[in-house]
């Protein structure tokens, strides 16, 4: 029997044990609920099949084994937060086609020179910085190619990026940066699946100009120690990178003068975006076009208005194979898995056994949720992670008698730092598919992440305690 197989049957059998083995004070909903993170958890680290694949199993094991109505988990798969991350994807589509997204990335890296320490640094910042308005996985696509670009350039060929520093810092500074995409709720799957975790606890609408005043801050947290451990425990072996600005350029002419769609294509995604953030001074007057439904309306233009060829920007046969229809899927079952757990009572348990723990002192309570979703979100995808500790954060600071908000999102800060294996997000699957040993991305993750976790939990620590207005709702 292959490995695979094994890998496949290992998954139900840990359901059905689960579901056999009697546990005291656990109701057969729980044992399901349990059953099921172990299964999801053991394929989504094994990866026998593909993770978005995994992802639809809590439609058919609450459809067969009645863990709680089906139709609870199904609103799941085509929720407003699956419209929105659709709908951005739709439009950035749009720029992958027009080639506005190379055009974006080559003028910037055009005007860095050719040190390769600034050039990474470069690359690092635009990943961050785009990540937050941009699917991290949309992010990482449009820039490696051209990051390979400039390290074949030099003469590093595929069979000899894992030997040079220069070429695993370029790359990991796309990986890395582009998984730290939460400045605004729009970076990805994963900030939206708080955003409604939030709006459920609150009762209210969220707004995103809230999220990025206390996101941004954190961002830099994560960021900025781990730029700093990707060039300051890395001797890069240039001083001087040969021809690196020539090929930005040779690169940038082949895309000609700019073309009406890729303006187009621009103005629908910053003016959809800049909408979103001034959400607060509308919201009165237009109550339900909310970020998802305006985001929904920037998708639709792309295949009503016309190209530079008279012929709309985009066509659903063209789009519809680019869809990062696997992501939606993650997005819906990693919520889904959240939901169970909850529902099912489990969540309440976790949250009573941490209850002690973290009620010695707020930055217990951090540290502990800071660490364990860090750990997870290694493993499996940040969404999942998110969706299974965001209700158990937000339950065991309620029983403390604390406002959950703050340690929600000092403790989403720490699941961002998700950089150790290929499952750990887009851009680190990408590159461990460009070439770059597993073994050693390991070994780059291990002596980044302490310092990263440390300085996001003190940090946050301190904003939390010394700025009151960081724990309410309304900036």
């Amino acid at each position: 029997m292959s490995k695979r197989m094994i890998n496949i049957l290992i998954g139900p059998f840990l359901f059905f044990a689960m579901l056999a083995i009697p546990f005291p004070g656990l109701s057969y909903e729980m044992h399901g609920a349990v059953g099921l993170l172990l299964w999801m958890l053991y394929w989504w680290i094994t990866q026998p099949v593909g993770p978005s694949v995994t992802s639809l199993l809590p439609i058919l094991i609450v459809q067969f084994f009645k863990l709680t109505p089906t139709a609870s988990i199904l609103g799941n798969y085509f929720s407003a937060t699956i419209v929105l991350i659709m709908s951005a994807n739709i439009i950035t589509i749009c720029w992958t086609k027009s080639g506005f997204d190379r055009r974006l990335a080559l003028n910037i890296m055009l005007r860095v020179g050719n040190n390769p320490k600034v050039l990474v640094t470069m690359w690092f910042i635009l990943s961050v910085a785009l990540s937050s308005m941009i699917a991290n996985a949309a992010i990482a696509a449009a820039f490696l190619p051209i990051v390979l670009t400039t390290i074949k350039a030099i003469g590093i060929e595929d069979d000899q990026i894992k030997n040079s520093n220069y070429a695993m810092a370029a790359l990991f500074a796309v990986a890395w940066g582009s998984n730290i995409g939460f400045g605004t709720p729009l970076g990805g799957a994963m900030n939206l699946v708080v955003v409604d975790l939030i709006q459920k606890y609150t009762g209210t609408e969220f707004m995103y100009s809230d999220w990025v005043v206390r996101c941004i801050p954190l961002t830099i947290c994560v960021a900025a120690p781990m730029l700093f451990m990707i060039l300051k425990t890395t001797h890069i072996e240039y001083k001087s990178l040969p021809g690196t600005k020539e090929i930005f350029q040779k690169e940038l002419d082949k895309l000609g003068p700019m073309k009406r769609s890729e303006l187009i294509g621009a103005l629908l995604f910053f003016v959809s975006f800049g909408l979103s953030m001034a959400r607060p001074l509308f919201s009165s007057l237009l109550p339900t076009f909310t970020p998802n439904y305006i985001f929904m309306l920037g998708a639709l233009l792309t295949f009503v208005i016309p190209g530079e060829d008279g012929a709309p920007m985009l066509t659903w046969g063209y789009a519809q194979p680019k869809i990062k229809w696997g992501v939606l899927f993650l997005i819906a079952g990693g919520t889904s898995l959240g939901n169970i757990i909850t529902q099912s009572g489990v969540g309440g348990i976790i949250s009573d056994a941490l209850v002690p723990i973290a009620g010695i002192s707020p930055f217990i309570a951090i540290v502990v949720f800071s660490i364990m979703g860090c750990f997870f979100s290694n493993i499996m995808m940040v969404t999942g992670c998110t969706a299974l500790l965001g209700p158990i954060i937000i339950d065991t600071m309620l029983k403390l008698g604390q406002n959950p908000l703050p340690y929600l999102f000092i403790c989403y800060a720490a699941f961002n730092i998700s950089i150790c294996l290929p499952s750990s997000g887009a851009g680190p699957a990408m590159v461990a598919g460009y070439g770059v040993d597993l073994k050693t991305m390991i070994k780059w993750g291990l002596k980044t992440i302490p310092l990263c976790l440390a300085v996001t939990i003190v940090i946050g620590y301190l904003i939390y305690t010394f700025i009151p207005g960081f724990s309410a709702i309304g900036i």
